[in-house]
């Protein structure tokens, strides 16, 4: 059964879960999937393994595969999503939605939570950005991450 939220339909099989370690393989194919798009990412898996084993890690699985995921960081009352990527065959089922809304919600103490994502120039990454506006959060500055031109979002609690 499907459900509309906003202007998307959400498949009610989508439920992000922690990721464990059982999900670092599959995890990686999907790293090595989006590296085009991110740039790379060395020690990509000791921060995995790491937010696996602190509770920071979430993904959606399908029955033989993560079909996307996420990283979260920050304090309590300044949270982050750190990482979030969705397989280019499981895009348009609502996988990022429901990643971003689990975040909120595991952050729930947080009274801002922030993430870096693509800037309005990178075309591939405008369907992350307007997915970010969708769900509050604000485009604010403009910033180097990781040495790749990044844009800071801010969803603020209230």
């Amino acid at each position: 059964m499907a459900r509309t939220r906003g202007s998307i339909e959400l498949n009610d099989a989508v439920h992000p879960q922690l990721a464990t370690p059982v999900d670092v393989p599959s995890w990686l194919e999907l790293v090595r999937e989006v590296e085009p798009l991110f740039g790379r990412m060395p020690d990509f898996e000791a921060t995995l393994v790491t937010k696996i084993e602190e509770r920071d890690a979430f993904c959606v699985r399908s029955e033989t595969q993560v079909l996307g995921g996420m990283l979260l960081g920050g304090t309590r009352e300044h949270g982050w999503i750190r990482w979030l990527a969705v397989r280019a065959s499981a895009r348009g089922q609502g996988i990022g939605q429901r990643l971003v809304e689990t975040a909120l919600e595991h952050m729930s103490a947080a009274n801002t939570i922030s993430l870096d994502t693509f800037r309005e120039e990178n075309v591939p990454g405008r369907p992350a950005r307007r997915l970010y506006v969708r769900l509050g959060f604000v485009p604010g500055p403009l910033i180097e991450a990781q040495g790749a031109p990044r844009q800071r979002f801010d969803w603020v609690r209230g």
